[in-house]
């Protein structure tokens, strides 16, 4: 009876101490353990982050001569566009096609401007383009020049636009004949582009290559020498 009661002890203590190690195992190891691996997936990631980091630091130096290119590319686009359309280009356009071809211009039609895309300066200052400290705004401004000629010269006509130095397209070519002089009557739609907000400055057009006069668009007027209160006379 005492063996079986020592027997029954030892088993209570094994019991006992297979419980004690399994709530160690729990409570303990298993919660270290679980720390451990966490641990480990988070400097995983780190890692991977570090490895990452380094392939851009080995690297940083083309990536700044990159940014560089890019930089310069963008200001070289910005500089191709002139900071304001003003009505003497638009007018100066239509002189250039009249030295090139025969035409009779009857209307020029100037709309306003119309903003098309706004860069904000912060996003400017994100590309580290530190000159750029204004929102830089793409403008349009659409004219309407109608005409009379003849298909050879409209031909001449739409040749000189289309070489124009200024940043502008044909938007829109109407025209139709008139049967009893058998000329062409319509109108050429051309829209201007401009740029604000670069800080580059309006260029005027140098207009001493042209004539002026009653019969051209410039006119000038002269002051004579005439009694106090009278106004000069239009040449």
């Amino acid at each position: 009876m005492k063996n079986t009661t020592a027997k029954q002890a030892m088993t209570y203590v094994m019991a006992l101490g297979f419980l004690l190690l399994l709530a160690v195992y729990f409570l303990v190891y298993k919660s270290y353990n679980d720390k451990a691996e966490a641990l480990e997936k988070a400097n995983a990631t780190k890692q991977q982050r570090v490895n990452e980091l380094k392939v851009f630091y080995d690297n940083l130096s083309i990536y700044n001569e990159e940014i560089e290119q890019y930089q310069a590319q963008i200001a070289a686009w910005l500089d191709e566009y002139p900071s304001n359309v003003l009505e003497e280009d638009i007018l100066v356009l239509a002189l250039d096609t009249e030295k090139a071809a025969v035409l009779d211009y009857t209307n020029i039609n100037i709309g306003g401007r119309e903003p098309l895309r706004t860069i904000p300066a912060a996003t400017m200052q994100l590309a580290k383009m530190e000159n750029l400290t204004q929102d830089v705004i793409f403008v349009e401004r659409t004219v309407s020049y109608v005409n009379v000629t003849d298909y050879f010269n409209l031909k001449k006509c739409v040749e000189t636009i289309n070489n124009s130095a200024n940043r502008l397209t044909i938007s829109n070519i109407t025209y139709g004949k008139n049967v009893e002089t058998g000329e062409l009557e319509g109108t050429i739609e051309v829209t201007f582009y401009y740029v604000h907000g670069t800080g580059k400055e309006y260029k005027p057009q140098d207009l001493k290559a042209y004539e002026s006069g009653l019969a051209n668009l410039f006119g000038t007027t002269t002051i004579v020498d005439e009694p106090e209160g009278e106004e000069g006379v239009e040449e």
